[in-house]
């Protein structure tokens, strides 16, 4: 009789009995297991997130690996035919006393994590401070005049920025060099040389067979070190690349005026 009352389901042992939000914990039955051997999920879930299912290890032991989202005192239950076994333990917060409250704090099978939200917000924050950093590197004194011929618009913006070279790092100068010459290609050619990368474009205008840009885009390379790792220059070499600019621009014109004559 004793050692039938002794093989009967006489606990569960939950290891370790203390942990933090998300950790993985083992619920030990002990007993024996019968076929009725069920877990109790609560009912807000993700309180209790299985990480394994239930195994059994012979007729007297089974075993589950879970995390649990829950702060404090937690219960997790089995239940057994018409009972159910209790074992307790204790989640710890992830959040300091001083922080608490900030988001709530939920498992990766969650519904929900603050933290996504926060995300969100920051992405779409940071492509528009980007865009304005990008905005303010030509300035406003630059013209876009989408009705203005694309050679005439890059023409009277390279004058523009001629005149800012006692004004301007040579950061900034460079930056609107290559908006401006990069602005006359899209318009020329139709495709987006303004967004893409300097590789990008050397791929899209080789398949559009433009030859007419080479001496132009051999440059890129050297303005991208300017523009992004605050290579230094020089007037005669700002000058070279002003005036292959402009050469481009000119030529390209005239070859058009030639084809309509």
């Amino acid at each position: 009789m004793i050692t039938l009352w002794i093989l009967s389901i006489a606990s569960i042992q939950i290891t370790p009995d203390t942990a933090t939000v998300g950790d993985p914990l083992s619920a030990v039955i002990k007993g024996e297991i019968t076929d009725s051997l069920a877990i109790i999920m609560p009912d807000s879930f993700p309180d209790i997130v299985l990480l394994d299912s239930l195994v059994r290890e012979g007729d007297s032991l089974a075993r589950v690996r879970f995390s649990s989202f829950s702060i404090g005192a937690q219960l997790f239950q089995i239940r057994v035919r018409e009972d159910t076994l209790k074992g307790a333990y204790f989640i710890k917060s992830v959040l300091t006393p001083e922080n608490k409250g900030l988001s709530p704090i939920w498992g990766p099978y969650g519904f929900f994590n603050w933290h996504y939200l926060l995300w969100l917000l920051i992405i779409p924050f940071a492509s528009f401070v980007g865009y304005l950093i990008k905005k303010r590197g030509k300035e406003e004194i630059f013209k876009e005049e989408p009705e203005k011929e694309p050679g005439k618009e890059a023409l009277g913006n390279l004058a523009i920025l001629e005149g800012k070279i006692d004004d301007w790092s040579w950061n900034k100068i460079y930056t609107a060099l290559s908006y401006i010459a990069r602005r006359y290609i899209e318009r020329k050619e139709g495709i987006p040389a303004v967004e893409a990368t300097t590789s990008e474009l050397l791929r899209m205008l080789k398949r559009e067979d433009t030859k007419g840009f080479k001496p132009l885009i051999q440059r890129f390379s050297r303005w991208d070190l300017i523009k992004f790792a605050d290579k230094e220059s020089s007037m005669e070499e700002f000058e070279g690349d002003l005036t292959t600019t402009r050469s481009v621009i000119e030529n390209m014109k005239k070859e058009e005026n030639d084809t309509l004559s």
